[in-house]
């Protein structure tokens, strides 16, 4: 048989399989992304806002907090109060609280001793905070995070109604420069575009724990976090994933109701963070974890396919234009599509650079999947 006859048939092959990587991708953006992308809020009439509890947990997070408390207290909120749970700090977090008490009387400090439990991480003093909070309505949130303006109560706390108890609000990273900021600060968008395009789906599987709201009946009844207690991870989206249903959830996403991490960019912390996310994923309901692993795996494979494809067609002017024209059509729905999110969440900037950042992600998913795997 003809050498160029079998290399032109695998090429065509992998062309084919490309093409079917690619469509599956732009199903994925144009069945399921776009729902964020176009989504335009609903009109909330004016009604009385509930009182709520701001919970924070803070470990040895003085030099934080001196930022973050007086930035929540100017919120424009007829009544809250801030839970602050001092987890064993060994710095001078709770004399920094108890010095703030004087100037803000709705600042409670709650302690844990660590002779209390063993669990580690961030469940048992966040439910720890959540039991001794004052009021019905519970908002979370970290001591690295601002309010993007004095209107972050009022917008958060708009949705709840008589059925709807939990509110998925978003968490941005402070701009600056460097490659590594603006990675995990895209990283951060994509994930906020899937998490808030699957609640529009009615299929809500997670939130973001650092600007997150819902109900103390809710939490308990679900039984807070005691069915993760063994787990470091997972305080946010296994939670929403468990206690969401398609009616209880709404979502803000408005550039006011952001919260805004101060928290450095550190490769080590985040690529962490990306590999108890892949593992949380384990818990999820089959549908959601299939829908979500499947996507990630189409990142890795399409640049796979794509390269594949070009080395066996660079003979062939015909198939390089086809391959590329493949790769045309897909960027194009990405950068419409992500446009449209980032503007709605005020990450512009981030969207010239989309084909550098997947491909990025492309060669990190094995990686972090595989690790997730492995690592106890």
């Amino acid at each position: 048989m003809n050498i160029d006859y079998i290399l032109s048939y695998i090429t065509e092959i992998l062309i084919a399989i490309f093409a079917i990587v690619v469509l599956f991708q732009i199903f994925y953006y144009l069945l399921l992304f776009i729902r964020f992308s176009h989504h335009k809020p609903k009109i909330i009439a004016p009604h009385s806002l509930p009182p709520v509890s701001i919970v924070m947990v803070a470990k040895n997070d003085a030099y934080l907090l001196l930022k973050t408390l007086p930035e929540i207290f100017t919120q424009e909120y007829p009544q809250f109060e801030v839970v602050i749970v001092n987890d064993n700090s060994s710095d001078e977090t709770p004399q920094l609280v108890l010095d703030f008490q004087n100037r803000f009387p709705n600042l409670k400090l709650v302690h844990l001793d660590s002779s209390v439990t063993n669990i580690k991480g961030k469940k048992f003093p966040l439910s720890l905070g959540i039991k001794s909070a004052s009021y019905e309505h519970i908002l979370v949130t970290d001591t690295d995070c601002v309010p993007a303006s004095n209107q972050w109560l009022k917008l958060m706390m708009r949705h709840f109604s008589d059925t709807t108890q939990i509110v998925l609000g978003y968490c941005k990273l402070k701009k600056n420069r460097g490659i590594l900021n603006a990675l995990i600060r895209f990283d951060r968008l994509h994930q906020a575009i899937q998490y808030f395009s699957y609640c529009i789906a009615k299929i809500p599987f997670m939130g973001m724990g650092q600007n997150l709201a819902y109900t103390k009946a809710l939490f308990f009844k679900h039984k807070g976090f005691a069915s993760q207690n063994h787990l470091q991870f997972g305080d946010d989206d296994l939670f929403v994933h468990r206690a969401a249903t398609t009616r209880n959830c709404a979502m803000e996403y408005s550039k006011e109701a952001h919260t805004i991490s101060r928290f450095g960019s550190n490769f080590h912390h985040w690529f962490l963070l990306k590999i108890f996310r892949s593992k949380t994923r384990r818990f999820y309901r089959r549908p959601n974890s299939f829908l979500l692993n499947f996507y990630h795996f189409l990142i890795t494979f399409s640049y796979i396919t794509l390269a594949f494809a070009l080395y066996f067609s660079s003979n062939n002017l015909f198939y390089v234009v086809i391959v590329l024209g493949i790769l045309l059509l897909k960027l194009l729905t990405q950068y419409i599509i992500f446009g449209f999110a980032a503007a709605k969440l005020d990450e512009k900037r981030l969207v010239p650079h989309i084909l550098f950042f997947d491909i990025i992600f492309a060669m990190m998913n094995p990686v972090i999947y595989f690790i997730a795997k492995i690592k106890k």
